[in-house]
């Protein structure tokens, strides 16, 4: 059993200035994936376990260069699932290049730009990637602009089929392209070596990706938490290498079995860390669609839960997870809770049509514990307040049972 650390927060001083927690961004490095020589038949497509809505909840445009007509059909095909999963009211915007690449490159991707302390951020201090933070903001932070680029290597013995058959020395570009747009929402590490690879090192401009946040070692290290590793130091390069690192989520189907991250030795750029172990999971396995490498004949349609938990807990709204920890099943939710994050108290008011004589509200912390359960009669007072002074900092989880069903809200306790 792996214990949960608390997420490790950046100190908040109320005294500083509006200015210091300005809008910023920057431009991150790719992610760089490679092909397997190994030929295998598996095709994992069924999404039937999650439910997955057909509708789309949130809108992908590709603008394509050089692709093949048939290479645009697997793509589209991929981008239709993330839609389906994903909830966002902001467009993302890919930009996909076919292109001769060295080698057994598949691709390679990342999002264009990267931001902290913008708008409704979970987070201060972290990097986020732009469609991430516009679908917490709520805005278009980079107007006119890609949001991800992927470059798929023309070169490749590529299989363009959209149905699930598996073909013997091809590689499935819808598989392909579901694992790069993946890594263009997020699914992406910062940690690196340097000093002629002596010493680890995570952060851009000293900051960590959000999904960083979450790594940590067999001991509940926190890996970004300088109280437990010096960064850069030869102790986090030893972490980094050590294969055996795992991601912190809170959907309770997990906290006994976390998300194993692939940290093998050497430390391999462009693929350790940012992607799931491949020996815990392997080829034809439910959660294989992140693994560092892909094989020929390998098919997989479907990210799979544990996948979508994880990017449900750097900040996704994901449809039909089976833990009560998706952010919202709608595209807006009609319950209002503010502020968030809180430094003591919090407001939740609710529409006329969610109100009742006795509406049950649920304060869960990031590993599920029900932490205070308080019953109101919310037609009379339809803005209740709550007093979370003794709540400890960190994530917590408010449900709340209303006439029309579960409403479930994330909740930053400064």
């Amino acid at each position: 059993m792996f214990l949960k650390p608390s997420i490790f927060l950046f100190c908040l001083s109320f005294l500083l200035s509006e200015a210091a927690w300005a809008q910023i961004s920057a431009i991150p490095e790719p992610q760089v994936c490679y092909a397997s020589e190994i030929d295998v038949n598996s095709s994992m497509i069924s999404r039937s376990g999650r439910n997955l809505k057909t509708e789309a909840t949130s809108a992908i445009e590709v603008t394509y260069t050089d692709f093949p007509a048939v290479a645009k059909t697997a793509f589209e095909e991929a981008a239709k699932i993330w839609e389906s999963i994903l909830i966002s009211r902001q467009t993302i915007k890919i930009n996909a290049t076919w292109e001769s690449l060295p080698g057994t490159t598949l691709a390679y991707s990342g999002a264009t730009r990267i931001f902290r302390n913008f708008d409704n951020v979970p987070y201060f201090d972290v990097w986020y990637v732009v469609s991430l933070a516009e679908a917490i903001s709520g805005k278009d932070l980079n107007p006119g602009e890609f949001d991800i680029n992927i470059t798929l290597n023309s070169n490749i013995n590529w299989s363009y089929a959209t149905n699930g058959t598996s073909f013997s020395g091809k590689y499935d570009l819808m598989t392909i392209a579901l694992h790069e747009i993946a890594h263009g929402l997020g699914f992406s590490s910062s940690m690196k070596l340097i000093n002629n690879d002596s010493e680890g090192q995570w952060g851009q401009t000293g900051y960590p990706y959000i999904y960083d946040v979450f790594v940590q070692d067999n001991s509940a290290h926190q890996l970004i938490n300088k109280t437990n590793f010096v960064n850069p130091s030869a102790s986090l390069k030893n972490a980094m290498e050590s294969g055996s690192l795992f991601f912190q989520i809170s959907n309770e189907k997990y906290a006994n079995d976390l998300p194993q991250v692939h940290s093998p030795s050497p430390f391999k750029s462009g693929g350790s860390i940012s992607h799931l172990d491949e020996q815990k999971y392997p080829s034809g396995s439910m959660h294989s669609l992140m693994s560092p490498t892909v094989r020929s004949g390998e098919v997989i349609h479907d990210p799979g839960e544990l996948i979508l938990s994880m990017m449900n807990e750097i900040g996704w709204p994901v449809n039909n997870l089976a833990s009560f920890t998706v952010l919202s099943q709608e595209k807006e939710s009609p319950v209002l809770v503010y502020p968030n994050p809180i430094a003591q108290r919090v407001s939740v008011a609710l529409p006329t049509e969610s109100r009742s004589f006795e509406t049950t509200f649920e304060f869960f912390s990031s590993a599920g514990q029900q932490v205070k359960a308080i019953i109101e009669n919310t037609i009379e007072v339809p803005t209740t307040v709550f007093d979370l002074t003794d709540f400890n900092s960190g994530i917590y989880f408010l449900r709340i049972k209303t006439p029309k069903g579960f409403v479930t809200k994330r909740l930053v306790k400064l």
